[in-house]
């Protein structure tokens, strides 16, 4: 895939300009991303444990309630992600580890969506203690796993020069 003309798009934004100029936007967008991964990882682990059955003193339909907590937490990384991109496109794009960032966090979103279309509506069915079935507990583990090595390649782009 031709990353330039996308990079060449961001690098003649007008974010691009306020990213390289404005001296502080950077370390915001850094620590907000951060703060964003906190959010959307710890609402994920609610979820996912209660699923696994970890957590099973938590209600079912209350651990259901941190999906828009996790997505607030991802839109946070997804907007702060782009300000990055349009800061220094052409040292992320042809990073391998910000690739396979990308990769993992595509394959997250169509597990959440499996489980969105899949699962939600029974689990949110169970009772108090219940058990999750199988395929959702698979859902939650692959969640985590996956989410787990996101954050690992989000923090080897630095070291994954090209």
């Amino acid at each position: 895939m031709n990353w330039e003309p996308l990079a060449n798009f961001l690098e003649n934004s007008w974010l691009h300009t306020r990213m390289v100029e404005t001296f502080w936007l950077f370390p915001l967008c850094e620590t907000l991303h951060f703060l964003g991964l906190i959010v959307l990882f710890g609402a994920l682990s609610v979820i996912d444990f209660r699923v696994l059955g970890v957590a099973k003193f938590v209600n079912m339909k209350a651990s259901m309630a941190f999906i828009p907590v996790a997505l607030i937490g991802f839109a946070v990384n997804f907007i702060t992600g782009i300000a990055f991109l349009a800061a220094d496109g052409f040292r992320y794009f042809p990073n391998f580890a910000f690739q396979w960032k990308m990769a993992l966090i595509a394959m997250a979103g169509i597990n959440a969506l499996w489980f969105w279309f899949g699962e939600h509506k029974e689990l949110v069915q169970l009772a108090d203690g219940q058990d999750a079935p199988f395929r959702a507990k698979v859902i939650a583990l692959l969640s985590l796993v996956i989410w787990v090595l996101v954050i690992i390649a989000g923090r080897m782009i630095p070291y994954a020069e090209t």
